[in-house]
């Protein structure tokens, strides 16, 4: 269902049909309407013991109650992930009491694990640890992921095995000088080859192969110093400090519809406060890492 309304959308957009954004609107009302009811009593097993992919998100108190409907999504792909993990924070959820939604999809291969809150570092930190061999493709908690979504992560893989893979990205800009432009006048528009300067966008998911990142990417302390608002920026400096780059697949990037009722409340904007503070964020990791900036300015000289 989700996919057949999302690729309605993305083939206008690549034939530059001037009304793809109104029909992106509807497409976006439709699916947040019908899919809801037609996973409420949706049965059989979401994942595969042979898959070499782990699934992992996390949410928070304001989205327990609508993070089944993501789960869902993630759970009904045409390539089964091995598993399917949820990460709360165990001092969000003392009780440890989940919603009936939620619990229910247990049946289906769905994952509960507490942990220590990292904020929207909870994704990827302990999975990591936990599952060092296996792929792991990031989801965010708010979004209705195309049943072919894995699929079109895992074939971006199979192209670019050291590289990590994305549906959306933003490219690091520069300016005239040298220096970083503000990162929200960063260009969606990411190179279709491996690249430093592509910064994964988590909302679209994100696959990271094994070894990916370094040690220091797991440094708590330091993430909880210098970047706990933003998992993207702290991810993208530390792919960077390991020399390895990243690509979106998608040949037409177009944001996934995302689930109306949460509109209001987000991670990035109880983590960081204003967007801007990604400005300063990313200024400090260049500063702290001068051989990311380093790379990343001599891959741009030598375009």
């Amino acid at each position: 269902m989700i996919t057949f309304f999302y690729e309605s959308v993305r083939k206008l957009k690549k034939a530059n049909k001037f009304y793809w954004k109104l029909l992106y609107k509807v497409n976006k009302v439709l699916v947040n309407v019908c899919f809801p009811i037609c996973q409420r009593w949706k049965t059989g097993c979401g994942t595969d013991k042979e898959s070499r992919v782990i699934i992992s998100l996390t949410t928070y108190p304001a989205r327990i109650n609508s993070v089944w409907i993501t789960v869902s999504s993630l759970l009904q792909q045409t390539m089964k992930p091995y598993k399917v993990i949820l990460w709360l924070a165990k001092e969000q959820f003392a009780d440890r009491r989940i919603p009936k939604k939620l619990e229910r999809l247990k049946k289906r291969g769905l994952e509960i694990r507490f942990c220590g809150d990292l904020k929207s570092h909870k994704k990827y930190y302990d999975v990591m640890a936990a599952y060092p061999d296996y792929n792991i493709i990031t989801a965010d908690d708010d979004i209705f992921y195309p049943e072919n979504h894995v699929e079109k992560l895992w074939e971006g893989h199979r192209k670019n095995p050291d590289a990590i893979v994305c549906n959306w990205s933003h490219q690091i800009g520069f300016d005239r000088q040298g220096g970083f432009i503000p990162y929200d006048d960063w260009s969606d528009d990411a190179k279709t080859s491996p690249s430093y300067s592509t910064l994964a966008v988590g909302c679209n998911g994100v696959l990271y192969p094994p070894g990916c990142l370094p040690a220091e990417a797991f440094s708590k302390q330091k993430i909880m110093e210098y970047a706990l608002g933003t998992d993207d920026l702290w991810l993208k400096c530390m792919e960077i400090l390991n020399r390895r780059k990243t690509v979106n697949c998608s040949e037409t990037p177009l944001i996934y519809f995302n689930i109306l009722s949460t509109k209001k409340s987000g991670l990035w904007k109880s983590n960081t406060g204003q967007r801007g503070n990604n400005d300063m964020i990313w200024g400090r990791l260049m500063e702290i890492y001068p051989e990311v900036y380093r790379r990343l300015a001599k891959e741009k000289a030598d375009d």
